[in-house]
């Protein structure tokens, strides 16, 4: 097996390419870790979650990461991580824009709001405090590694 790391360009390629991912935050003093839809499109990275630990603990502290793979074969695989800051997107006057934006990228691809609009037991609790919340993962590294049977 070769094992290589991956351009940027050929990060955001994969990234674009895909839709679903894990995305990393911490919980207090601990990990967590959640699988997200997301699209990636022009160096932007949007998703989106009904309020709850995951949007709570972004909230306390906003550094986050993304994690993506692609396995083919146990030695054919890529992977790429994303490390960033969440920002919140509101649907408010400051930020309508990229709200707008972000739910239009979001909606092109079908079942954009799984995993992220399921919460266990809310159905008969559903109201003003479950409202989505759209956001962004500000980029601030972007690697990747490739395995090739070679």
């Amino acid at each position: 097996m070769n094992v290589r790391d991956m351009t940027t360009a050929e990060c955001k390629l994969m990234l674009a390419a895909n839709r679903f991912g894990h995305l990393g935050c911490i919980a207090g003093d601990r990990p967590y870790v959640v699988p997200i839809r997301y699209v990636f499109k022009e160096g932007a990275f949007y998703s989106f979650s009904l309020p709850g630990k995951k949007i709570d603990c972004l909230r306390a502290n906003p550094r986050a990461c993304i994690q993506i793979e692609t396995l083919t074969t146990d030695e054919e695989w890529q992977s790429v991580l994303v490390e960033g800051l969440y920002r919140e997107l509101p649907d408010d006057e400051k930020w309508h824009g990229q709200h707008i934006q972000a739910w239009s990228l979001l909606q092109e691809r079908g079942n954009w709001w799984e995993p992220g609009s399921y919460k266990p037991d809310t159905a008969a609790t559903a109201g003003p405090d479950l409202l989505p919340v759209f956001y962004s993962i500000e980029i601030e590294t972007l690697s990747g590694r490739r395995a090739t049977n070679a």
